[in-house]
């Protein structure tokens, strides 16, 4: 346990570090850049914060009677590590604990929200909107087949669900072109997996909860995806277009929303105006916007290298063994070790072997006038 809580910790470091650069940089450098890398960067963070760094093997000594000269160094878990090993337990159970919190909490608005959601709302079998649905299916070349809800007392169109996804609709009037980037929206979320990716950043943050950089990155993926969504729908727009999508947007925050759409859903609107106001900005000026390919490059990189260099940095160079080794009779375990080392000389170093006994009773094997290994009840080492 103590290892898996070392493992988390780091890990929560490492990822401290580009959350603490995306609040002292989003408005100045960030900003200037698309909001699809913005987007990817967070998607990046997310991936890292579930892939904590290799867990350890606790290995039989049996195994490691095996010859293998990679093999550096065996730790026991000695007896004597009794308090940090319990404080280490009561850390893990802690942190347990407030992971199936967080989890069980995202759960129950889930169910919550669909329960609601349950009763008011009605399938449409509009022939002009599911036409149009068809249409933009086709453009985006989404051939899944994905119903259409109208929900009383939602205020924002959304894509819900993560695998068999649904876009749900507020139960009022909308015209042809409201309908058609308001579907084209939704559609993109479900083209990209939006949803998806925010049920692993909930696993995510659940992990790290006690971590409070993670609110940071919960609030700031949730406006970027947004935001690029928004810039994909756009892209190929004409400046009218732009305005009127812009509208559009600003529109909806005249109905009451009653029924609060969960984390794990893609809405076209919120009632957070500043979050609005960035997404019209970034409509009608999207062109300003630097694309960041080779930065895009360098932060993929970043991120596949400290995945491998954290699970290569406790390869197989230490192994540690289970407490039942502890328990077993420690002259035996003393002479096959030994006997091992041993077999690993040449015969010409072997001639040159003398055992002395330590203070302890533990073996120092000599070759020469040199140390080459020593065993104690708490630590091996092979330093050959």
């Amino acid at each position: 346990m103590r290892y898996i809580m070392m493992d988390v910790f780091k890990t929560s470091i490492y990822i401290s570090i580009p959350i603490i650069l995306i609040a002292l940089l989003k408005n100045k450098i960030l900003s200037k850049y698309t909001f699809k890398l913005n987007y990817m960067i967070c998607v990046l963070i997310t991936l890292r914060m579930i892939f904590i760094s290799s867990i350890e093997v606790y290995l039989p000594f049996e195994v490691l009677n095996k010859r293998n000269n990679t093999l550096r160094s065996i730790a026991y878990i000695s007896e004597n590590n009794g308090n940090i090993d319990d404080f280490f337990n009561l850390i893990f159970y802690i942190w347990i604990i407030g992971t199936v919190c967080v989890i069980t909490n995202s759960i129950y608005k889930q169910i919550m929200f669909y329960k609601k959601m349950k009763n008011i709302k009605y399938k449409v079998e509009d022939e002009n909107i599911i036409k149009i649905l068809e249409k933009e299916k086709k453009n985006l070349k989404v051939k899944r087949n994905i119903d259409i809800f109208k929900v009383n007392g939602l205020s924002s169109p959304a894509l819900i669900g993560f695998i068999n996804n649904k876009i749900i609709i507020p139960n009022k009037d909308y015209n042809q072109e409201e309908l058609k980037w308001i579907l084209r929206h939704e559609l993109i979320h479900f083209k990209r997996k939006d949803n998806l990716l925010k049920l692993l950043l909930i696993i995510a943050s659940a992990i790290h909860w006690f971590n409070p950089l993670v609110k940071i990155l919960n609030k700031y993926f949730k406006e970027q995806c947004e935001l690029s969504c928004d810039e994909k729908v756009v892209e190929k727009f004409s400046v009218e277009e732009a305005k009127n999508y812009a509208l559009v947007l600003v529109s909806s925050l005249r109905y009451k929303n009653t029924l609060k759409g969960t984390f794990c859903s893609s809405q076209f609107n919120n009632y957070e105006i500043n979050l609005i106001k960035s997404r019209v900005e970034g409509i009608l000026d999207y062109s300003r916007y630097k694309k960041g390919t080779s930065i895009s490059i360098f932060i993929v990189m970043i991120a596949v290298i400290s995945i491998f260099s954290i699970n290569t940095m406790t390869n197989q160079n230490t192994a540690y063994a289970s407490e039942s080794v502890v328990s077993t009779d420690f002259k035996s375990i003393e002479d096959e070790f030994v006997n091992n080392i041993t077999t690993r000389l040449t015969e010409e170093e072997k001639k040159q072997v003398r055992i002395v006994r330590n203070e302890d009773n533990s073996p120092t094997i000599l070759v020469g006038d040199s140390e080459a290994f020593s065993i104690n009840k708490s630590f091996v080492k092979a330093d050959k």
